[in-house]
């Protein structure tokens, strides 16, 4: 699903004085100004023949044979409108505004064709309606053509067509939310947040764009939420939550700001509801998102049995769900069900091998049923680890899956506790269907790392229908 310095451009309003600055050319705007000359569609006149040899030059430059031709009649018809409004007192002249505007257009500046459209309206009222076509128009075709680069993941051209579209029309929630999308996915929550917020002000003002306005607030929360401002993220989820009550991921997101905002006893009280009410539903009907909300609120609440349910069915839905096992794992040993605990994280290890919170669940299932020597097994493994992995994502599309970490130094010891030397590793890390079929492989090679160091891991595996992943020490 934005920082102060990448805000939006604010378009100028042109005062009946100085026109303001030219702005950025967009090519794409300019290609798309194509058809025949067309007259106002309001009541302007022109009144002064320096506007009409602009509108003249205007109609021009629709009918130009060559880009040369076009070029020259667009800049004869933006010299005389401008000196018309600067020099011949036509400051308030309307039609030099708004044939200023379409100039504007065709030469694929947004920002003057936003101020000349801005004037325009403000003297002449009942051109609103011409004017928001051209307006709408043209933000719908660079939206669209935003969206497109979007899909592509080149994130920069798409901004910089959201940016000119938002600037042409502003009545639509749509290119804000995509901004917003566009920044939380490269974690720029703060800039995120504010394209968010304009899209769910604009989104409010007009019921038929609920589910705009729904999408807006939850993802506003979740940016809030991220930043650790979870006063805020309380106060939009409240209001959400009056809009949607049943949704499980605001109000799992809700409870973990309430905990993060010290409010303890209302992040439980959440939760217990949120138990009491998935108590009550056929697990089965829910997605593995929903289930996993449900196991997290159980276990949260204390109430391992029914957190042990819901993680189980997410196992066997996905039998490479690390988050799944991970959480499974943790459940059998608040449960002290050692037997279990040894079987799910030993489940765990054979996707990390290098994970130390596996490893610790591990032997404390073996040291539950006092099996000593597997304890000193699996201690001894976790002492000569050079490095621990941490995987901190995994996100899957219809055609790859992006796999997200860090391998973290240690201080690598043998059993008497002398330090090993070490050399770097190489890890194989194989992405997987849900039967467990290997469909692509990838390899990175960790360098020898002081304690506490950092290599970061981003893995890309390539083909359809991958839902999860493992590696191993290349040999």
């Amino acid at each position: 699903m934005t920082t102060r310095s990448l805000i939006l451009a604010v378009a100028c309003t042109l005062a009946a004085g100085p026109l303001a600055g030219q702005g950025r050319i967009n090519p794409r705007l300019a290609a798309a100004q194509t058809g025949k000359y067309t007259a106002a569609l309001c009541p302007i006149k022109a009144i002064n023949s320096k506007v009409e040899k602009g509108i003249s030059a205007l109609r021009k430059a629709y009918d130009a044979k060559t880009p040369a031709d076009k070029e020259a009649s667009l800049g004869e018809a933006r010299t005389n409108l401008v000196t018309a409004i600067t020099n011949e007192a036509q400051a308030n002249n309307a039609a030099a505004w708004y044939y200023l505007a379409r100039v504007a257009l065709l030469r694929g500046d947004p920002v003057e064709a936003d101020s000349g459209f801005t004037k325009a309206e403000a003297l002449v009222p009942s051109c609103e309606i011409d004017i928001t076509q051209y307006r709408q128009n043209n933000w719908a075709m660079l939206a669209n053509a935003g969206i497109e680069f979007q899909r592509k993941g080149e994130t920069d051209s798409a901004l910089a067509l959201f940016r000119d579209a938002s600037i042409l029309f502003r009545e639509l929630p749509h290119v804000y939310s995509n901004m917003g999308v566009v920044f939380a996915n490269s974690n720029r929550e703060d800039s995120a947040a504010v394209y968010f917020t304009r899209a769910l002000e604009i989104a409010e003002r007009d019921t038929a764009l609920t589910d705009d306005r729904n999408a807006a607030a939850l993802n506003l929360a979740v940016m809030y939420s991220r930043q650790n401002k979870h006063v805020d993220a309380i106060a939009i989820l409240r209001r959400y939550l009056a809009w949607k009550p049943g949704d499980t991921d605001a109000r799992k997101v809700l409870a973990s700001s309430f905990r993060a905002a010290g409010m303890a006893d209302s992040a439980d009280a959440l939760e217990l509801a949120m138990v009491a009410e998935f108590s009550k539903t056929d697990l089965d009907s829910l997605d593995s998102q929903d289930l996993m909300a449900v196991g997290v609120a159980a276990f949260n609440a204390k109430r391992y049995p029914e957190a042990e349910t819901a993680f189980a069915k997410a196992v066997q839905r996905n039998p490479w769900s690390r988050d799944a096992l991970y959480n499974l794992a943790n459940t059998y040993f608040a449960m002290k069900n050692n037997e279990k605990l040894i079987e799910y994280s030993s489940k765990l290890l054979d996707m990390e091998p290098m994970n130390e919170d596996a490893l610790r669940l591990l032997a404390q299932g073996q040291r539950g049923l006092n099996r000593e020597e597997d304890v000193i097994k699996t201690a001894t493994r976790l002492v000569v680890m050079p490095f621990t992995v941490e995987i901190t994502a995994f996100h899957t599309s219809d055609d790859k899956a992006v796999l997200t970490g860090d391998a973290i130094g240690r201080e690598p010891q043998d059993a008497a506790g002398k330090p090993l030397k070490t050399a770097p590793l190489t890890l194989v890390v194989e992405f997987l269907d849900a039967g467990g079929k290997v469909l692509d492989t990838e390899e990175i090679t960790v360098p020898v790392l002081k304690k506490g160091d950092k290599h970061p891991i981003q893995l890309t595996g390539t083909g359809t229908a991958i839902v999860g992943w493992r590696y191993r020490a290349k040999v």
